[in-house]
């Protein structure tokens, strides 16, 4: 009785899991749909930006802008990171961390000064435990923000950034993270970030005819770039976030899985169990009634 009592009691301990794993797999699929619609409607925007951008690439106002100054050699290089602040998203949070500290110790193989930048908890917490020292810490960026509130914060890391390759801090700015391409499938990039590179495509059919900017074509880069800078980064942000969710619903439904398969497993083991027991009572009543004959 004992042992049936065990198995009972494990397959409702499993029962409350599978719960707690399909309700976390329902939400990760929520928030990776509202993410993924974010990502999608923003590439028409970041198409125009860089369309914008590809035309003017061959303008003297953008080649000689300081965003666009490559620096060689690099001598000081910024890598940024993206992780999440919750784990349960299988190795998305490890895999970036690796990629991260791949390329910090490709740098300092090359004798390049290198400063860590770290977002989300996991990755803050992979560092520490490895003992190299993060120059940027942040955990405010989450996966409840909406787009404005992702938009206003990538606005703002964007400006430092920007501030700190202008004042001649870092010669390069890396980001890693997860690239989104599909639901079923994100790829792990490093993706430089700073300086800016023009988009590439076809060239603009020539014309004899010369332009007339208005405003002037410098004061459209000056304000182009910043804008490209950040657009950039809100996407790598925005593409991150939903490929986190994705890792988590794979991971959450991974689990629900083997929980299923756990639960049918000792549902059957109680029931030849119980059946076994059930058996070996009607053996004994029958042999007992027996003896008395």
């Amino acid at each position: 009785m004992a042992k049936l009592k065990d198995i009972k009691n494990r397959i409702g301990a499993v029962s409350k899991t599978w719960k707690i794993t399909r309700t976390m797999e329902m939400v990760s699929t929520s928030k990776m749909k509202r993410w993924q619609n974010v990502v999608l409607s923003g590439r028409p925007y970041s198409e125009a930006l860089a369309e914008v951008l590809r035309q003017l690439r061959s303008s003297p106002a953008a080649t000689s802008h300081p965003l666009m100054a490559k620096r060689d050699p690099v001598k000081k290089a910024a890598i940024l990171f993206l992780s999440s602040n919750r784990g349960l998203c299988g190795s998305f949070n490890t895999n970036i961390c690796k990629k991260a500290r791949s390329l910090y110790n490709k740098y300092r193989s090359q004798g390049i000064e290198v400063k860590l930048l770290g977002i989300g908890k996991k990755g803050i917490s992979f560092f520490n435990h490895q003992g190299i020292p993060l120059d940027y810490k942040d955990i405010t960026l989450s996966d409840s923000f909406g787009a404005e509130e992702t938009g206003n914060y990538t606005a703002e890391l964007t400006k430092l950034l920007s501030e700190d390759f202008l004042s001649g801090e870092v010669d390069q700015v890396d980001v890693a993270y997860y690239r989104f391409i599909s639901s079923g499938r994100q790829e792990l990039v490093s993706e430089q970030l700073l300086p800016l590179t023009a988009p590439t495509g076809p060239e603009r059919e020539a014309r004899e005819t010369d332009f007339i900017f208005e405003p002037s074509a410098e004061e459209i880069v000056n304000t182009i770039l910043p804008l490209y800078a950040q657009n950039t980064f809100y996407r790598m942000v925005s593409e991150n976030t939903v490929s986190e969710q994705a890792a988590r619903r794979r991971a959450m439904k991974q689990a629900t899985d083997n929980a299923d398969e756990m639960i049918t497993f000792l549902t059957r083991k109680y029931n030849r169990e119980r059946q076994a027991q059930i058996t070996r009572e009607l053996t004994e009543i029958i042999g007992g009634s027996e003896a008395l004959v």
